[in-house]
């Protein structure tokens, strides 16, 4: 039954992408084809991108090194057995420093047996990445996938990825969809999180069809009452604008 099942997904797949990328002919022949996940699901929207963000701002002060997971997947049949495939940092596009940003990692991974996704992981260094959110600035990491002996190449928009790694809050991808919340501003997520938990996931579900718009209410309420300043500018915060506090 576990294979049956395993069988169906592995064919989910393979429909889903069919039609999304003409330079992969389908039914697929040869060799599986190795990407990286380049989309999330955001109310139930397929939301495609090129970049996945590694930031340290969720996370405590005393947290210096920590580990950027990077969702790997392909088409085809699958296998019992470990596969590599082979993953380079393009120089030129990159700004990040090796030993300084992140810590160097083998070329050829190792895809687990009887995995639909796996995972590529980077060490990332917090110490010397931007803390600003008013002069934001982020550190790229741009990683291209290359054929091996087990894997050509998948969709043209998985093929390569560019990594962001930076120490402040970023506006999630969720944020614009959910409606109600105004402008981004990291301490806004922050009360939001205060609120419920689920708003630090990637994928949070909230919006303003659901508890969302009482949450969105809540910051709004927050803000209003509980002063609330950026820590660069000196500006209150409110819902929808920030404003300048007379001296």
């Amino acid at each position: 039954m576990s294979k049956l099942i395993y069988l169906f997904a592995v064919i989910y797949i393979i429909i889903s992408f069919a039609g999304c990328d003409q330079d992969i002919d389908y039914p697929y022949e040869g060799k599986d084809r190795i990407q990286f996940k380049h989309f999330s699901v955001v109310n139930n929207k397929r939301v495609y991108t090129d970049s996945v963000v590694f930031s340290f701002g969720l996370l405590s002060d005393t947290i210096h090194v920590d580990t950027a997971k990077i969702v790997m997947e392909y088409l085809g049949k699958g296998s019992d057995q470990a596969r590599t495939y082979n993953v380079k940092i393009v120089a030129d596009s990159t700004t990040a420093v090796e030993g300084t940003h992140y810590e160097a990692f083998p070329e050829v991974q190792t895809f687990r047996p009887d995995k639909l996704t796996d995972t590529l992981r980077i060490v990332v260094y917090r110490d010397h990445l931007s803390k600003s959110f008013a002069n934001p600035k982020n550190e790229s990491l741009y990683l291209r996938l290359e054929e091996s002996e087990d894997f050509d190449l998948g969709l043209r928009g998985g093929i390569s990825m560019r990594v962001l790694l930076n120490d402040y809050l970023s506006q999630p991808s969720w944020w614009t969809g959910h409606g109600g919340l105004g402008y981004f501003h990291p301490k806004k997520w922050r009360i939001l999180i205060s609120f419920n938990a689920d708003y630090a996931k990637s994928n949070c579900s909230f919006n303003q069809n659901n508890e969302g718009r009482t949450y969105a209410q809540g910051l709004d309420s927050y803000l209003r009452n509980v002063p609330t300043y950026d820590d660069e500018t000196g500006m209150r915060l409110y819902l929808t604008y920030m404003q300048e506090v007379e001296k």
